[in-house]
């Protein structure tokens, strides 16, 4: 609106013309700028270009022909003096909607207001249309502005969305209207208003989600239908074949229907044409158009139309190409042609290779309708196991016989029935139990599926050593589908251990497992994790940012879970190096949604990192909100302990509990050093340092022969420095963690740093800390840790002291401050009078009112 209001105001400008895709907003952008004209004593007129008015003279401006006048010219005069007079000192502005459906005569119209200077003019006009002879002489002179619209990318939906339905839509939800819509804003909030009063948006865990299919209503139906027009056969022909099988390759299209009709098609914006690979291929402009042909289109035709497409794509030189396979399976499961048991069964696989896993569970139905075997029994169960259906899955695999397997199958069988129950069903005594069964009935040469199963549960029950027993004469390169969830337990258990190396090439094998038996792209992200896990808590926090950016770039064309995963493995990485406002985010959307169908599994796992963002950031009770909610989880595998126990420890530190804070790290370094998880234990050590306590040096020392990567040397001259109360030390430890990538670890080390030269009473170093603290804290995005909130405070109160006064800010009474630290109520009160005859404050609110519970906003 501002540039349209410059536009009119600017006495050298003739007006502007507002560009964009249909239903951006342009008319409405108009129409508030009139007002707003009006608003303020001006004269506006408004009218609107029109399909069935083009073929009118002056068929725009109607309204304005003065009565009783043949001449052309007089009545053009007569058009141009009502359209311009003014009764106000302020001017006239003439707003005219789709200017490039004016007749010739209502454009020369405008096209004079714009020469004499009569008026101002704001015009709109729909991208790709051609615009009429006077209206480009008028751009082409100048002294005309122009603003072009977008359509509304992913991120501006959700934020529009938020803004008109008061809550949150969750992350599937908003891609899918992003999809649906184009970013058609007019298309979004008929089809948003439409899904909430069908009930198929609801309200669900303070988001709004979207089930079921989506409806179209009537008015927007008829609004498309009016858009594409009445159409002759073979157009309508050359749609709804693109409409059931887009995208579909030009040469293709123009094979099976006829040419001319295909550029008619194109010429009237209704499909569109755009190079891909070595060819051209062709979609609809608008994804709702599809919708909609196919909802009015004759069944039979769909069908015929469907089996058309499949029977060209079989007779092409890449019919065995795994998408093209898909494709014709897809196309055939609606179509007049009969059922192809082997194409389907390959389809199905070859769906769960491309994340797909739906369309894999209809083709894997549609393969056993066929009787094609026991295969497309595995392949539903572990296309419904990844989709979260783990009950559904279970069924299809109890159903199953298994008497007619080989070993080797039943052992792959048992695994994926195993696996199910462990992951999805959270019941690891029955998966246990299973794999048993199992192992009894099956041949020494076919055991190692059991064993790589084994491996992954004793991972999931928190028992790496059990794990790699169990693994111990495994290569997960020899075992399709099953190697690659192998190699995802092997590589966290490595990481955690400080064998940086070897679980990057674990991680390695297993992508390449992964790839080469199409199991679901899921388990890649899983592998990324795990190699996130490993470079962050080695200190390679560069490296984890990398792989983070190659997964989100793998997860930009996948359906499903698969961009949540990418935006949660991101999120890690982004909370390792620092980057609050990013990790939150993404570890947001993430968290939420994977929470509707993986409450206890991928959900779990990306709420913890959230949790400690939020915590890291200042946002201390939203933090501790989540962590309550969280701890009423039951999850029954992978604890996720030093995580969680850093996620609490941050929570703690936020809301004034430092001790408590070290009391919960040192104890998980503790569990970590006892499970052999030397790099957790680094991590937590370091944390406990960050938190102020100096008695971390020794095992520091003996940890750095054992885990691989920088971050354990840095971390001991980190606890060497803060022991010593070396502040120059202290400052470049910051800089190694900056170099490192840890931002929050660098932010801390320089407010130690302020600290010491605070005391030591060396001004001039200690405002050298703070302007670093300052810069480092910024490019954070807002940290607020106990370190910096000590350095910028600049009180006279020992660390009790402050701990206690941050806990009364929390709201609580001194009887709970002294439960939660474990002190009696006396000692509590004791503290208490010292802050506050030390501080000159009269009551507890002024006192809990000199320490800020904010991001940090400078030192200085």
């Amino acid at each position: 609106m501002r540039i349209v209001e410059a536009a009119l105001s600017a006495p050298a400008d003739c007006g502007i013309l507002i560009c964009g895709p249909e239903g951006v907003g342009k008319s409405r952008i108009v129409r508030e700028a009139l007002s707003a004209v009006s608003s303020k004593g001006g004269e506006t007129h408004w009218t609107a270009g029109t399909s069935a008015a083009r073929d009118i003279p002056l068929g725009a401006f109607s309204a304005w022909v003065p009565p009783g006048v043949s001449d052309t010219v007089a009545v053009l005069q007569g058009v141009i003096e009502a359209l311009t007079a003014a009764s106000s000192g302020i001017g006239v502005v003439v707003g005219v909607d789709d200017v490039h459906l004016l007749d010739d005569l209502s454009a020369f119209v405008v096209h004079q207001i714009v020469a004499r200077g009569v008026a101002k003019v704001v015009l709109t006009a729909r991208d790709g249309a051609p615009l009429p002879a006077p209206i480009q002489e008028i751009w082409k002179a100048g002294g005309f502005d122009r603003l072009d619209l977008a359509v509304l990318t992913q991120n501006d939906i959700g934020e529009l969305l938020l803004s008109t339905l008061k809550v949150p839509v969750d992350a599937d939800a908003t891609r899918r209207l992003w999809q649906l819509t184009g970013g058609n804003v007019l298309y979004l909030r008929n089809i948003v208003e439409h899904e909430v009063a069908a009930g198929r948006m609801v309200l669900c865990d303070g988001y709004w989600q979207w089930i079921g299919e989506p409806g179209i209503s009537p008015g927007l139906v008829e609004l498309i239908e009016t858009r594409i027009g009445t159409l002759p056969e073979p157009v309508g022909e050359v749609i709804d074949v693109v409409a059931v099988a887009e995208p579909i390759e030009l040469a293709a299209l123009t094979r099976i229907t006829d040419a001319t009709a295909v550029e008619e098609a194109e010429t009237r914006g209704l499909i569109s044409v755009e190079p891909a690979g070595d060819g051209l291929e062709v979609r609809m402009a608008h994804p709702l158009y599809g919708q909609v042909r196919r909802r009015r289109a004759a069944r039979t035709r769909l069908r015929r139309l469907r089996g058309l497409v499949a029977s060209e794509l079989a007779s092409s030189e890449r019919h065995d190409d795994l998408r093209v396979v898909v494709r014709r399976a897809a196309l055939s499961l609606d179509s007049d042609l009969p059922p192809d048991a082997d194409l389907l069964v390959r389809a199905a696989y070859g769906a769960v290779g491309l994340a797909d896993l739906a369309l894999a569970d209809r083709l894997a139905q549609a393969a056993i309708r066929a009787g094609a075997g026991p295969d497309p029994h595995l392949v539903r169960a572990h296309a419904l196991s990844w989709l979260g259906r783990g009950q559904e899955a279970e069924e299809v695999l109890a159903a199953m016989g298994t008497g007619d397997l080989s070993d080797r199958d039943r052992a792959r069988f048992a695994f994926l029935r195993s696996s199910n129950m462990l992951w999805v069903l959270s019941d690891p005594q029955r998966a246990k139990e299973l794999i048993d069964d199992a192992a009894r009935s099956i041949s020494t040469d076919a055991r190692d599926y059991i064993d790589a199963f084994l491996t992954v549960y004793w991972f999931a029950m928190d028992r790496p050593d059990a794990a790699l027993d169990a693994s111990k004469n495994l290569a997960p390169a020899d075992l399709p589908v099953v190697g690659a969830e192998m190699a995802w337990a092997l590589a966290q258990i490595s990481a955690d251990a400080g064998r940086v190396s070897n679980s990057l090439s674990v991680a390695a094998g297993g992508r390449a497992v992964a790839t080469r038996s199409l199991d679901a792209p899921q388990m890649m992200f899983n592998i990324a994790d795990a190699e996130v896990s490993a470079l962050l808590l080695a200190g390679e926090v560069r490296d984890a940012l990398a792989v983070a950016e190659r997964v989100r770039g793998q997860a930009a064309d996948l359906p499903g879970a698969a961009q949540l995963l990418g935006a949660a493995v991101a999120g890690r990485a982004a909370l390792g190096a620092g980057r609050l406002d990013m990790a939150c985010s993404l570890l947001r959307t993430a968290a939420d949604g994977l929470s509707v169908a993986y409450a206890q599994g991928w959900g779990y796992r990306y709420r913890v990192p959230h949790i400690t963002a939020l915590a890291l950031r200042g946002s201390t009770r939203e933090a501790a909100a989540e962590l309550a909610a969280h701890d009423d989880v039951r999850r029954a595998f992978r604890s996720l302990d030093h995580e969680t126990a850093l996620a609490r420890a941050w929570v703690a530190a936020g809301q004034g509990a430092v001790s408590e804070a070290i009391a919960v790290v040192q104890s998980a370094a503790e569990r970590a050093r006892v499970t052999g998880r030397f790099a957790a234990e680094v991590l937590c050590l370091q944390t406990a340092t960050q938190f102020g306590d100096p008695t971390n040096t020794p095992r520091l020392r003996d940890l750095e022969s054992v885990v691989e990567g920088p971050r354990v040397g840095v971390a001991v001259r980190f606890a060497t420095a803060l022991r010593d109360a070396d502040g120059s030390e202290l400052l470049s430890v910051s800089e190694q963690f900056e170099e490192m990538g840890d931002l929050i670890a660098a932010v801390d080390a320089a407010a130690h740093a302020a600290e010491v030269f605070r005391r030591d009473g060396k001004r001039g170093s200690e405002l050298a800390s703070a302007t670093r603290v300052d810069g480092l804290a910024e490019q954070c995005g807002g940290a607020c840790t106990p370190a910096l909130r000590q350095a910028e405070e600049n009180l006279p109160l020992t660390g009790r002291e402050r701990e206690i006064v941050m806990l009364i800010g929390e709201g609580l009474s001194n009887r709970e401050v002294a439960e939660r630290l474990f002190l009696s109520v006396r000692t509590v009160e004791t503290h208490v009078y010292r802050a506050m005859s030390k501080t000159g404050t009269n009551t507890r609110d002024e006192l809990a009112a000199l320490l800020p519970r904010h991001p940090h906003t400078g030192l200085q």
